[in-house]
């Protein structure tokens, strides 16, 4: 599906970002040129034509994920950092607050962040920090019994004051420490980033930017007021102007002005920051994509990405939303390197196809859709159900009744749930999916009815160029559809009794290929095999008397 790689951060080139659409934000505005996408409704003919053979050229695809939250995060360090670092910095792997604050220290120091359990240190955690032999560790939030067993595991280090603890009174407070921490590994710090402290995502998205610039993250709660730690740290860190991500909240330090970042929701947020961080200076050529939902895999990420001014999108758990949809069918071209941080394969998939693709409409996100939708997805899913032989009708976007066979066509012969509807298991499946191929080889033209499957195949030249949704004969009100290799011995162009069009098999008794009103996802026939009535007008003139049908 992707390919699987490592790589060092070192290697990669960092560049200004450009071609960036416009943000408009309360409180300031950042204005970059935007590209727009020109959806296109394909005819079914040009939809074959385009698919794959004109696509972009693809980025490096590089998928980091351990087994839990603390090999992801080893497997970051190993990826971005060889020894001899100056400093790591170490939180809870358990909770996010404490751990939210640490990219930029990190970054600071050009090390990583891990992370450990909250009651003892990890043992994987500790090995990798062995590698790394630092000169500090940061730990930052854990409690005291955790902090004696690093430091009774690196005595090196706590003998000359090597190993230092940042625990506040509170999650506002430890921010406030690691704040103080950065001031003084930098110098001076030219720019705050302040987030809600009582959730995770805003911090997480901003944590790159915050880290390749050198902005220390202080935490507020997302409806207010701002503590007094963190106002302590805005006057003392002498900062007049900063973000404010993911809350409306009043600063109330007089003399600082800030830009706010505030989306529909975290995944639009994140989208919103990754564009004003190629404003920054960062880079959408290097993108480190990760979930949103769900906290310990992205803690990590923040100082890793930021070493190449690279960007950090969130997406959900089982799929990509429409803001970050958006933004990857936007930044598809510009992105040369692009990491799956702790990310299930089916979404690694849909992400490589939104960045790979060229004719995906712009709008185009992975919501389920079903009869009655429409939309960018509704067109690209009817070319794609067309490319692999099914049949939804024209290419209109509209979810009709010809879609909704086609899509049950396609969930018979994957074996998938018989519903009609197209959620993130469909979505995945038709990333990959190849078309139908018929059970036996030769020239020539034939039918094949696969019973387990309920479908049809119509196959020319070896080939098959239609798949299509039937329903054969249940016993419990006619007969089995009978197995074996059969000829049509007569047609009929019109309804001929409940038989609409019907190709039959054999002279004698009833037994034939034919449309009809009603075509469940399981047998439901007399013994006939009914197909949709469009499908019937359009198969009809195509099988001739005496063709081959191959039924099993």
């Amino acid at each position: 599906m992707f390919a699987v790689g490592h790589r060092s951060r070192a290697t990669l080139s960092h560049q200004a970002g450009a071609g960036s659409p416009s943000v408009h934000l309360p409180g300031g505005s950042i204005r970059t040129s935007m590209v727009l996408l020109i959806a296109v409704l394909l005819l079914f003919g040009m939809a074959v034509a385009v698919w794959p053979s004109e696509v972009l050229a693809e980025p490096s695809y590089y998928k980091i994920a351990g087994a839990d939250r603390y090999q992801t995060a080893i497997q970051i360090s190993q990826n971005g950092y060889g020894p001899g670092v100056e400093a790591v910095v170490i939180a809870t792997g358990e909770n996010y607050p404490d751990a939210l604050s640490a990219a930029p220290l990190a970054a600071a120091y050009g090390g990583p962040v891990l992370l450990t359990r909250s009651a003892t240190l990890n043992e994987a955690t500790r090995a990798e920090i062995e590698r790394l032999q630092p000169v500090k560790i940061y730990v930052v939030g854990l409690p005291s019994p955790v902090i004696g067993e690093i430091s009774a595991a690196f005595p090196e280090l706590d003998a000359v004051g090597g190993i230092i603890p940042l625990v506040g009174a509170d999650r506002y407070d430890t921010a406030r420490l690691v704040a103080e921490e950065v001031r003084g590994r930098l110098g001076e710090v030219t720019g705050v980033v302040m987030v809600p402290g009582d959730s995770f995502p805003d911090a997480l998205a901003v944590a790159p930017l915050a880290a390749f610039k050198g902005w220390p993250i202080l935490l507020t709660p997302r409806g207010g007021p701002v503590p007094a730690a963190t106002q302590e740290a805005l006057v003392s860190l002498a900062v007049t102007n900063g973000l404010v991500v993911g809350t409306y909240v009043e600063v109330g330090v007089p003399g600082f002005t800030f830009t706010r970042v505030v989306g529909k929701d975290r995944y639009d947020t994140s989208a919103r920051l990754a564009e004003l961080a190629t404003a920054e200076g960062m880079d959408s050529a290097s993108l480190g994509v990760t979930v949103g939902d769900n906290f310990p895999d992205a803690l990590a990420a923040g100082p890793y990405l930021a070493q190449a001014g690279g960007i950090l999108l969130l997406v959900q758990s089982k799929g990509v939303p429409a803001a970050a949809a958006s933004w990857l069918l936007d930044k598809g071209d510009s992105i040369q390197s692009l990491e799956f941080i702790g990310l299930a394969p089916t979404v690694a998939a849909q992400v490589k196809l939104l960045v790979s693709t060229p004719d995906l409409p712009d709008g185009f996100a992975f919501s389920t859709v079903s009869s009655g939708a429409g939309g960018p997805e509704v067109v690209w899913l009817e070319q794609k159900l067309a490319a692999l032989t099914y049949r939804p009708g024209p290419i209109d976007g509209v979810f009709d009744h010809r879609t909704r066979q086609a899509v049950l066509a396609f969930q018979k012969w994957e074996g998938l749930t018989r519903d009609g509807v197209v959620g993130p298991t469909v979505w995945s499946r038709l990333l990959t999916a190849a078309s139908p191929s018929p059970s036996r080889g030769g020239a020539g033209t034939w039918v094949e009815i696969n019973k387990a499957k309920q479908v049809l195949l119509y196959i020319e030249g070896g080939t098959v160029t239609r798949t299509l949704a039937v329903s054969t004969g249940n016993p419990s009100v006619g007969i089995t559809t009978p197995s074996g290799t059969f000829n049509i011995t007569r047609k009929s162009n019109q309804w001929d009794g409940p038989r609409y069009k019907p190709l039959y098999l054999r002279s004698w008794g009833v037994l034939a290929i034919h449309g009809y009103p009603s075509v469940p996802v399981y047998p439901a026939s007399h013994g006939c095999v009914r197909v949709p009535v469009w499908d019937m007008d359009e198969l009809f003139p195509l099988v001739p008397v005496g063709g081959a049908i191959h039924i099993y």
